[in-house]
């Protein structure tokens, strides 16, 4: 007689290879991709997931879920902040309606809690990670930034110089941390505060208004490879690009709905191995894409209940091998994409936008 656990999972294992077998029969899934024909594809929907067992495991996999079951509570829900590890390994989530930040293992196509213990964020809204893989999560409640090792030992916490920090940002070649606090509607100080990368505090960039290099509800900001730093700018519907000594480079964007280079909630900012850059706008459910002159190239998703669509994007990393994951606050889950078809002379080939009226904030 087997042992009772034994034969369940004997049974699970069964159920996977039947399933395995069963899978020709089911109807072909063909992934979406933008823009639409006739134009060549360049961004192509592969999966999205919310949990571990929306990710491809083999029978032994359920068969050691039996004994070792995966947290309940490693799950994405109402996701706000995405982030990569050095070696692109490892997706960190946060999700701060159940307080929880999760590690998904890329590679091994697992969940886990981390900053879960001891003194940890209650309600983690922005994450970075380092060169050295440590990771440091914004806490909007606590007003705080909690920095630990991969490892998930606490390295410190920062209160000092912050009222509500959310988004995050490392400047990994020159050890720089970038946070976006102070956006609340009382604030006279939305700002961008910068430390070190052991919480030392070194200088304050912007503060409210409509103004170049002024903040007007900012929510994220990214770092791309020459160390410039790009602001998203909320409702001065912009995105403003400083230097590493926080000067003032360039700003695009206007405000608008569905044309090109116009954004009415813009939320988040990432990069690929081109230079283009990508904003999320959450109003509009889509991605736009820019090149590296901040001309539009192109925009993905849209808000439909289909699958690699979206409902309310909030966040996006890129490894560097362009692989593009998107975190969905309403659908709770992350969408992954690839960049397709695309070299570095398709991105700078695109025609010359016309001019952008000034950004305004709004009172």
């Amino acid at each position: 007689m087997f042992h009772p656990a034994l034969r369940r999972a004997l049974f699970l294992v069964s159920l996977a290879i039947v399933a395995g077998g069963c899978a020709t029969t089911k109807k072909s899934f063909t992934p979406p991709e933008w823009p639409l024909p006739p134009d060549k594809p360049r961004i192509r929907f592969v999966r999205s997931f919310a949990g571990e067992d929306d990710l491809p495991h083999g029978g032994w996999h359920s068969f050691l879920r039996v004994f070792v079951p995966s947290s309940p509570d490693a799950v994405v829900k109402q996701p706000t902040g995405l982030a990569l590890s050095p070696d692109d390994r490892f997706l960190y989530v946060t999700c701060p309606a159940i307080g929880r930040v999760l590690r998904v293992d890329l590679e091994k196509n697992g969940f886990e809690l981390v900053a879960d213990s001891g003194e940890r964020p209650t309600t983690p809204f922005g994450i970075a990670v380092d060169g050295e893989g440590n990771f440091y999560v914004s806490d909007t409640r606590q007003h705080a930034i909690y920095s630990y090792t991969q490892e998930g030992k606490l390295r410190f916490r920062v209160r000092e110089h912050l009222e509500r920090p959310t988004g995050l940002a490392v400047d990994r070649r020159r050890k720089l941390l970038y946070a976006v606090a102070g956006a609340t509607p009382e604030s006279r100080d939305h700002r961008v505060q910068v430390f070190d990368l052991d919480g030392h505090y070194l200088r304050t960039i912007g503060t409210r208004g409509a103004g170049p290099g002024e903040f007007n509800f900012p929510v994220n900001l990214g770092v791309a490879r020459d160390g410039s730093l790009f602001v998203v700018d909320m409702l001065n519907f912009r995105i403003q690009v400083f230097d590493t000594e926080g000067r003032l480079l360039s700003m695009f964007g206007t405000i608008g709905a569905g044309q090109p280079g116009t954004f009415d909630k813009a939320k988040s900012v990432a990069f690929d191995s081109f230079d283009n850059v990508y904003v999320v706008d959450s109003q509009q459910a889509y991605v736009q894409m820019f090149n590296a002159k901040y001309q539009p190239l192109m925009a993905f998703g849209g808000r439909l209940d289909l699958p690699g669509y979206m409902l309310t994007p909030t966040a996006i990393a890129i490894t560097a091998k362009n692989t593009i994951y998107v975190a969905d606050f309403y659908a709770g889950m992350v969408s992954q994409y690839e960049l397709i078809n695309t070299t570095a002379s398709d991105a700078m080939a695109a025609p010359e936008p016309p001019p952008a009226a000034p950004a305004r904030a709004v009172r």
